[in-house]
């Protein structure tokens, strides 16, 4: 498996999984989340795109050759995401700390789908 396919595929596994996740548990499976019924709604809803976005990673990668351009594109969208957490702790503060990892996963995204594609060039 080329390591392009490998990333696709983890990358929407897990996107998929945590989506599923927060659509069955809401708060209660994030860390530092509150129980307030307005978050949990979002939370919930959310869980759904995000599985989504998870399906999306693991279309990308299905086939002999992994969909390089709509990989750039969901990373980019992971990016900016990353992003808007950056925003959210200027204007509101820091979150849980399980965010921060979540925040240096997201900002590496697009570096990791280059890396992977070089990989691939390579082989």
């Amino acid at each position: 498996m080329s390591p392009l396919t490998a990333l696709g595929r983890f990358t929407g596994g897990t996107c998929a999984a945590i989506g599923g996740l927060q659509l069955l548990g809401g708060t209660a499976v994030e860390p530092g989340m509150s129980a307030d019924p307005t978050v949990d709604s979002y939370v919930r809803f959310m869980g759904t795109v995000f599985a989504g976005y998870g399906l999306g990673w693991l279309k990308a990668a299905r086939g002999p050759e992994p969909d390089l351009a709509r990989m750039r594109l969901l990373a980019g969208l992971m990016a900016v995401g990353g992003l808007g957490r950056v925003i959210a702790r200027a204007e509101v503060g820091p979150p849980h700390r399980f965010h921060d990892v979540l925040l240096a996963i997201e900002l590496a995204a697009p570096v990791l789908v280059e890396v992977a594609a070089r990989a691939d060039r390579r082989r």
